[in-house]
């Protein structure tokens, strides 16, 4: 039969299941699997956890770097900003000194020349004027970039009805009035291209202080807020808000000019929570919201602007809001690709060394198990050994002793049957004579078969220490030897309650000792049908057949009785040693199972069992024994002992 040779069932017996008996592969070891593991998840929640410090670190100095730009970017941005407005409350003080500009009426072409002048020094300047008192343009200049442009009379327009003029009516002498900052309207129309514009007005006065007019510069603001938005090649942007929460500049989406324009959304009314953090910073603070970093300064321009200016700046813009921000670090925002490549090759990294050390700690383990099983097999052998030597003494010493008594014994019978014989011939019967010969022969019967039990325990003593049992090597069929003990056990046991089954090939070819497996199989049997069923009024004895490898079979004999607990599997193959104390058997026979297993066939035996589930005996067999010595059987044979004297047929001692 070869591995792959299929079971046949030899009987139609459930048998009961069995173990393999194999020794598993590495990959099939559960301690493998359990270190391996456990290193595994270790390694795995070491790895995640240094991943999670990594990005803390990692997160806290890109935050942190992030931070500083984002002050520094607002830092300029509002640097900027007040610049602008400062250099142009300067300039506009500084005009209101000028005779042209006080006598504009009595002087315009000085003053148009003025403005000339100044629109071409000062480009910040998209428009300077002079309203009179009723809101009519009395002299106006355009700047467009490089080019002037003087308006004439018809081109003036009436600006009484703009919120600014209004504004500038309240105004006192040496006050500025600040306009918020908007588009541009020309003629009822927003400008176009759009020209965010910001008006500085103050009152041109006589004298007496008398009121003849207003100096009105605006201030082109494009430029500042030309930069705000989102920066090239990153996810940073800047925003300019209103107090009211409307764009002015830095939303890419259209939103600008929300209040002027079309679209009327504002930033408090889309994300009301972070409109209500940005509000609330008094000067500048930063926060982090959504994933973003956010750095804010609040631009007072009342206050910005009175700190440069002579007179009181009244501002119809209390504030702006100057906001920069920037993604917060995201540790997987980058290529997930490459992240979950890494995470998965370190994860197959951890597992592989894991893998690595599970296996050099299952093989120390084995390494470890085997040692203590060799140890504990030269203990066996050892304690066989002694056996042999105590056999071969008491052997000696017994010998003579028990030759003299049986002879003495078988004399005496004779003589006393003799005497009986003689006595009942010369008619000379007594009886109280023939009663005390009767027990004398009774008693020498008695004396004789202990004499026997004696000479049958020297048989067993010799045949543990020196395997005399002569076997011979043939090629057999292992599954027939099997079929034909079953067969000749199986009705015998059947009558105390216990069936045979078994599971065995159609063939099993073997080179081997068939008396020996013989006997191996039927004290396996035996000692189960004497110790497996104590209390129980059935049981089932099971024996399978199996093909290890090409050059082993696997043997397996189990029941399904009370079990052996774990204490005594390692002490039952020990020479009279016994579970129960009251048994009638010397303790010999697993001892002797081993010895021919091992000694004479080659072979290993081991016993797994658990109690109240049953036992299993595993015999591992090769297809092929290994050839004896002649006179040394077993590596722990003795000498053997002279048969035992004979009678003395003369009748002597």
């Amino acid at each position: 039969m070869t591995e792959t040779d299929p079971l046949s069932m030899t009987d139609q017996n459930v048998a009961i299941p069995l173990v393999d008996g194999r020794e598993s592969r590495w990959f099939q070891n559960g301690y493998f699997w359990r270190v391996t593991g456990v290193l595994a998840l270790t390694g795995a929640l070491l790895f995640f956890g240094l991943i999670a410090v990594w990005i803390e670190v990692e997160s806290s100095r890109e935050d942190e770097q992030t931070v500083r730009s984002l002050v520094v970017d607002v830092t300029h941005r509002s640097a900027d900003i007040r610049q602008w407005y400062e250099t142009s409350i300067q300039t506009l003080h500084t005009s209101m000194l000028n005779p042209a500009i006080q006598n504009f009426e009595a002087r315009p072409d000085e003053v148009i020349n003025y403005f000339r002048k100044l629109a071409m020094e000062v480009q910040r300047f998209s428009q300077l004027r002079v309203l009179l008192p009723s809101g009519m343009e009395a002299v106006r200049v355009d700047a467009r970039g490089q080019d002037v442009l003087v308006m004439s009379q018809e081109e003036l327009q009436d600006k009484s009805d703009r919120y600014y003029f209004e504004a500038a009516e309240t105004l006192r002498p040496g006050q500025v009035y600040v306009s918020k900052l908007d588009l541009n309207v020309e003629n009822g129309e927003i400008e176009q291209p759009l020209r965010p514009t910001a008006r500085l007005v103050a009152p041109i006065t006589t004298a007496d202080q008398s009121i003849v007019g207003y100096l009105v510069v605006n201030l082109d603001m494009a430029t500042p807020l030309a930069t705000f938005g989102a920066a090239r090649g990153t996810d940073s942007r800047t925003e300019l808000f209103n107090p009211e929460g409307y764009w002015l500049a830095g939303e890419q989406n259209g939103l600008n000019w929300g209040f002027m324009l079309e679209a009327g959304t504002t930033i408090a009314s889309s994300y009301p929570d972070l409109w209500h953090r940005i509000a609330s910073v008094e000067a500048q603070a930063g926060f982090e919201f959504e994933d973003r970093l956010y750095e804010v300064e609040t631009l007072p321009v009342e206050k910005l602007l009175s700190s440069v200016s002579g007179g009181i700046v009244l501002a119809e813009e209390p504030r702006l809001h100057l906001v920069s921000s920037a993604p917060s670090y995201q540790a997987w925002s980058g290529n997930i690709t490459i992240m979950l490549v890494f995470v998965a090759f370190m994860l197959a990294l951890i597992f592989v060394v894991s893998g690595g050390i599970g296996y050099l700690m299952l093989r120390r383990r084995q390494a470890v198990k085997l040692q203590a099983l060799l140890t504990r097999d030269l203990m066996v052998q050892g304690r066989h050994a002694a056996l042999g030597r105590i056999v071969a003494g008491v052997s000696h010493e017994m010998r003579t002793p028990l030759g003299n008594a049986l002879t003495v014994s078988t004399t005496m019978s004779e003589d006393l049957e003799e005497l009986q014989q003689c006595l009942m011939k010369a008619g000379e019967v007594d009886q109280e004579r023939m009663e005390m010969i009767e027990a004398l022969l009774d008693g020498n019967r008695i004396l004789q078969k202990n004499i026997q039990r004696t000479r049958n325990l020297l048989k067993h003593f010799n045949q543990t220490a020196t395997d005399q049992t002569v076997h011979t090597q043939r090629v057999f069929d292992l599954a027939e030897v099997i079929t034909d003990l079953v067969k000749t056990l199986r009705n015998q046991l059947a009558k105390t309650g216990v069936q045979l089954s078994t599971t065995l090939p159609q063939t099993a070819q073997m080179n081997s000792y068939s008396d020996a497996v013989d006997q191996v199989i039927l004290s396996l049997i035996m000692n189960a049908h004497q110790h497996a069923f104590v209390g129980r009024e059935k049981g089932v004895i099971s024996i399978r057949v199996s093909a290890r490898d090409a050059d082993y079979y696997l043997v397996e004999v189990a029941d399904d009785g009370i079990g052996i607990s774990s204490e005594n599997q390692d002490r039952i193959f020990e020479p009279f040693y016994s579970l129960e104390a009251s048994s009638s058997g010397t303790g010999l026979g697993l001892a002797i199972v081993m010895n021919v297993v091992q000694n004479t066939l080659g072979g290993q035996i081991k016993v797994s069992s658990m109690p109240g589930a049953g036992t299993v005996f595993q015999i591992t067999l090769p297809r092929t024994a290994p050839t004896r010595v002649a006179k040394q059987e077993s590596s722990f044979a003795v000498e053997d002992e002279p048969a035992l004297a004979s009678p003395n047929p003369s009748g002597t001692v």
